[in-house]
């Protein structure tokens, strides 16, 4: 899940604004025409370097497209309240080669987006009254679920965004959108980072991916055995990925150095002579290669066998 900021209650503040963007995945900037919405909006002179989502809350909605392309953004969000012409609305921001996003209010049926979603890149649900900042959140869970089920059931890849009354413990109830959007919470704070990080954490906390855990493997889904059994097969390819890398090395050592045949060649011998990286760790003992670590090396029938010895360590078993 991606975080996007707004700063609709810090809009005169460019480093509050600077700020919000250094601590967020993308900008949401918010376009008020003053019909459409109770408030208006101005629309800056600012330079944003993340990606820019532009949701227009306006009535004349091509005159507003025209007038936010010097923000260069990715998408163009505008609502379904506000036009009986989506499909002439879509082609005009597509025209400028730029994403097409659709917002639908609380109030508004999920239904009504579907025939277009073929055709945006974008669905923004409102979860509070667009036009105000600071509001308090209005449960749309159902409509999330609705219109994620019908993106996997038909195959499509729209965006689902969730904008207004976004905090640490709202942003739990939204967890199927790809992006929220965030103003108040963080802008009202002191520090936007740790805001961002706490959001981030509700998101999906361990103890719920624990539970998960619990329940599947209550149900008979999922073992406890079989989790541990697929991070041990995961180490143990790690480990012989390293050992085949640390035998390689050997054999080129030998294939440089011809008359330096010897039993054993030790790591450190192999990192002197840039064949193996350095900070190698053992994946089966978390500990780090040392000089005790040697690679054997024994001669028969004029071919080279070739035996990692991790000090007394299990190989890889």
């Amino acid at each position: 899940m991606k975080i996007a900021g707004s700063f609709l209650k810090i809009q005169e503040d460019i480093d509050k604004i600077k700020e919000l963007e250094k601590n967020t995945d993308q900008i949401h900037f918010d376009i008020m025409d003053g019909i459409f919405t109770e408030n208006k909006t101005k629309i800056k002179e600012i330079n944003i370097e993340k990606d820019v989502d532009i949701h227009l809350m306006v009535l004349d909605i091509k005159s507003y497209v025209d007038k936010v392309l010097k923000y260069n953004p990715k998408y163009i969000t505008f609502h379904l309240e506000a036009t009986n012409n989506v499909i002439d609305n879509i082609n005009y921001i597509k025209e400028k080669n730029i994403k097409v996003g659709l917002a639908v209010n609380p109030e508004t049926d999920i239904e009504k987006v579907y025939k277009y979603l073929d055709k945006i890149d974008l669905v923004l649900l409102m979860s509070v009254t667009p036009g105000k900042g600071g509001q308090k959140f209005i449960d749309i869970t159902e409509k999330l679920n609705k219109l994620y089920n019908y993106r996997k059931e038909n195959n499509l890849s729209f965006i689902i965004e969730v904008d207004g009354g976004i905090n640490n413990e709202t942003i739990k109830k939204v967890e199927k959108a790809d992006i929220v959007v965030c103003g108040s919470y963080i802008t009202d704070s002191k520090d936007y980072k740790e805001q961002v990080k706490l959001l981030k954490n509700a998101a999906f906390t361990l103890a719920e991916l624990l539970g998960v855990i619990i329940i599947l493997s209550i149900i008979g889904l999922i073992s406890f055995s079989a989790i541990d059994r697929s991070l041990k097969e995961g180490r143990i390819k790690t480990c012989k990925a390293q050992e085949k890398n640390i035998i390689e090395g050997a054999k080129t050592y030998l294939i440089d150095h011809p008359n330096d045949l010897i039993n054993q060649i030790t790591i450190q011998n192999l990192e002197n002579n840039g064949y193996i990286e350095e900070d190698l760790i053992n994946p089966m003992t978390d500990k780090e290669y040392n000089d005790n670590t040697y690679v054997e090396i024994i001669k028969a029938e004029n071919k080279y066998s070739y035996k990692v010895n991790y000090e007394g360590e299990k190989r890889c078993e």
